[in-house]
Order: structure tokens, then sequence, then C-alpha cells
């Protein structure tokens, strides 16, 4: 005997419009220019801001790094320097962003043929200890890492959620909960807004380090990071960038921007510093181009422990203009 399921009148409706609007946002997620659109908004938006315009206007000096590379770097300054007009350099310092995500740039940069010795010729890695650790604190990994190196490697969920964003993203849309982030996405929706710190092509990256500007939960995450050995899957994304970098023409640089309160790992010389050191000994050997450690900067240049102010980033860049310049990069 078959009994026939009784559904609350209206309730089938219900379920199929429900499912219609997920997969709304599951297409929007997808979609560049609405990720774009709120750049105010999601971290993810203001990479794509920035990403979008160096695609458009290819610099051929290119700063790649987190946020101690966003707010230490200056394009402008460096392109002075270098004798070059300002939209000679740019910087595409991503806060939050490690090895894996920035792996996934320099990929996407080649497939649009952005990297030789007529484009982006000259890159410079803004390195420290957090670019080596397993973070996707920010949401990144689903829109901006390569999905075949994600396969590759055995990062199979990170793969999987880079088709189903809904759900590898569910985490940074919960903060639309914030009043704050809920109000800015509205305002987003019915006009352009610009991410605090201005628009990609007003500073050409750079984002001057202020307190309304630094996300605390991100600068701790840092400074734990520097107790921590540097993931090997994420070095492993480190040398697949090398790779595709120096296989296109591509100068490499790394700088190791500073710190308020202790050395960098990477030339610290006490013995849990030791896999950073090791690191820094391999991108030697891979004819990578260590800059010199800039030296000598106030606790008044700096915003937090880990981040320059404006006045800190000025001084800093203009050592790295001279540096690059010393290297024959124009």
């Amino acid at each position: 005997m078959f009994y026939r399921l009784k559904v609350a009148p209206g309730l089938g409706k219900s379920f199929w419009f429900a499912a219609f609007l997920v997969l709304c946002v599951e297409f929007a997620l997808h979609s560049e220019s609405v990720i774009h659109r709120y750049r105010s908004v999601f971290a993810v938006g203001r990479a794509m801001d920035k990403l979008h315009h160096v695609e458009k206007n290819p610099p051929q000096v290119l700063f790649i790094g987190n946020s101690r590379t966003d707010n230490g770097v200056d394009p402008r300054v460096v392109s002075e320097i270098l004798g070059q007009p300002a939209s000679t350099c740019f910087n595409l310092g991503l806060p939050g962003a490690n090895l894996l995500v920035l792996h996934g740039i320099v990929e996407r940069l080649k497939e649009r043929d952005l990297l030789d010795t007529n484009r982006i010729h000259a890159v410079v890695l803004g390195l420290d200890e957090s670019a080596l650790q397993e973070d996707n604190s920010l949401g990144y990994v689903s829109f901006l890492a390569d999905r075949s190196a994600l396969w590759e490697s055995g990062r199979y969920q990170e793969w999987i959620g880079s088709y189903l964003r809904l759900w590898s993203y569910s985490g940074n849309l919960r903060q639309l909960r914030e009043p704050e982030k809920s109000l800015r996405l509205l305002e987003a929706s019915v006009r352009s807004l610009e991410p605090v710190g201005g628009a990609a092509a007003t500073y050409l990256g750079y984002r001057a380090g202020f307190g309304g500007a630094q996300n605390e939960a991100q600068a701790v995450r840092q400074e734990n990071a520097a107790q921590q050995p540097p993931s090997p899957d994420i070095v492993a994304f480190l040398w697949r960038s090398i790779d595709i970098l120096q296989s296109q023409g591509v100068r490499v640089f790394v700088t190791i921007p500073p710190l308020r309160d202790r050395p960098s790992a990477f030339v610290d010389p006490n013995t849990a510093a030791a896999p950073y050191r090791a690191v820094l000994a391999s991108l030697k050997q891979r004819d990578v181009i260590v800059l010199s450690a800039a030296e000598g900067f106030l606790p008044s240049e700096f915003v937090n422990a880990g981040h320059l102010n404006d006045r800190g980033a000025q001084r800093y860049s203009a050592d790295l203009g001279r540096q690059l310049a010393a290297f024959g990069v124009r």
C-alpha cells in the first residue's frame, strides 16, 4: 500500500524559490565584475580591483606580497628614483595573501601573456613568515588560486571550493552580520564605492598604513606565524612561482619588509629561524636577487608591530628604488 506524502501548501514553491536564490548567489560569486563591485566590502573584491588594473595597464615592475607590501611600498616613489613614469611600477600587495594565492596570480598573469621583457619584466616579492603559512582567512583561495595546481598538489577540498564558492566563502559572507559591513554592501549595490585607501588606480595599488585600514586579527596572525616553521606545501608554491617568472624571462627580486620589534626570521640568527634562513639561501641558489634589508626604522614609522605608516613607507620605497636602480631595473 502506498501513501502519498503531503506537502504543506506553498512549501514546494518556497523550496524552489530558495534554491533559485542560492544558485543566483553562487553564480554571482563566479562573476569577477560582481566581486569587483563589492571591493569596498570584501578583501577579495579589492584584490580583483588591483588585478584588473594590472591586466589593463601592465607595469614594468610589479611588487607582490601581503599587507606588509600593500602598506609598505609606494610605487610612485620607486618609479621616480628609476627615472620612469609613475605607471612603471605597481603594488599588488594583498593583505592576508600567502604563496598559494600569489602563485595563482603569477599563473594568471602568465596565461594573459603579461610576463615578458616588454611588459612585466621585474617582480619584487615582499617575503615574510606568514606568506609561507597555511592561511585562507580572507577567502582568496577560492577565487585566485590556480585550480590545476590545487588538483596536482592534492588540495581537493580547496579545488572543490573554487567551484562551490558559496560553500567555501561562507565564513567571509558571515561578516555581513556586522551592521557596518551590511550597510556598506547595500551602499555598494546602488553606487560605485571604493575601498578604504582608494581605488587601485589612485595610488597604483599602495594603501598607506593607518589604524582604520588595519585588520588587527590579521596582524596578530602574522606575528604568530613567525613562531611557526614554514609550511612545506606553501614553500612548494614559492618555488612554482619562481619557476614561472624565470621561465618568462622576468627578473625576480625578494625584499624583507622591516618590522618594528624584532628581526625577520629570514635574517634572524636564532636556531628556531633556521628553516626561514634555509628558504632565503635556496632563493639565492635559484638566482633570485635578495635585496638588502632596510634598517634603522623608528617606532614612529610604524602603525603597528608589522606594518609601516606612510612616513615609513616613503623611506622604505626610496630604499627599494635605489637598490633596483643599482641592478639596472628600468
